[in-house]
């Protein structure tokens, strides 16, 4: 079932009116008829499935039929602070990450960052990509994507686990006391051009732990999704949900 964002002000009682963009998605482009059934999720981790009554180009009407909720609470969720990469690379990042389960993203400018883009700009981009990967991937809640930040102006009270992947850490495998002591997790990936000694001096500084991501060198968006994915198996959040009334 094709599934929808649903703003705030567009749910009055059981009654939905999408209107702009999403509206002529769904009426221009999927050619959704009255009597179809979708989704539509709020991004508070409520789902409602609702009947539409009317399709225009610039108006959807529907009638909630079933509302449920989603969201689950991550033992440890995790936080990617992504040292901002190369036009669509980064999109990339912010798209993976959001079907990956990441719980926020924040975009880091550090020493060899080439961030040359508008950063309102490049803001509300990501954020059209989060949820059309949320759509895409039946994510209830969207992922939070921060503002951009310099390295050291990172908030990190907030993290038990502070790890970062460097690509001249040789010996460190990926530390993996989270797995037995569940907390909040910030994992650092760097940029293309890697990370410059004023960086590493930060990261010592807010007691992150360097770890090898393997011998061979990987792509900036590459290392972001492999670091990501491993994170989050190991951490439980990307294992099969349990079935009703299992142990």
């Amino acid at each position: 079932m094709r599934r929808f964002f649903l703003p705030p002000q567009a749910l009055s009682g059981g009654r939905v009116v999408l209107t702009g963009p999403e509206a002529h998605h769904m009426a221009a482009v999927l050619r959704l008829k009255p009597g179809q059934t979708v989704e539509l999720f709020d991004g508070q981790g409520a789902v409602h499935t609702a009947v539409l009554q009317s399709v225009d180009r610039n108006r959807i009407v529907a009638e909630i039929t079933v509302t449920r909720r989603e969201a689950t609470a991550a033992a440890s969720p995790l936080t990617l602070a992504q040292c901002v990469l190369k036009g669509k690379k980064m999109d990339l990042v912010v798209q993976k990450a959001t079907e990956l389960g990441v719980h926020a993203l924040v975009p880091v400018l550090s020493r060899y960052c080439e961030n040359h883009g508008e950063q309102g700009r490049q803001q509300e981009r990501w954020q059209r990509i989060m949820l059309e990967a949320c759509k895409q991937c039946h994510r209830a809640t969207p992922m939070t994507i921060l503002p951009i930040r310099p390295l050291d102006q990172l908030d990190l009270a907030p993290y038990v686990h502070r790890l970062a992947a460097w690509e001249e850490e040789r010996h460190t495998p990926l530390p993996t006391d989270f797995v037995d002591r569940p907390g909040p997790i910030c994992l650092l990936l760097g940029p293309e051009g890697g990370l410059h000694a004023d960086d590493l001096q930060v990261l010592r500084q807010g007691q992150f732990t360097a770890f090898s991501l393997g011998p061979l060198i990987l792509r900036g968006e590459t290392a972001a999704l492999a670091a990501t994915a491993i994170v989050q198996f190991l951490a439980g959040s990307l294992q099969p949900a349990k079935a009703e009334g299992g142990s």
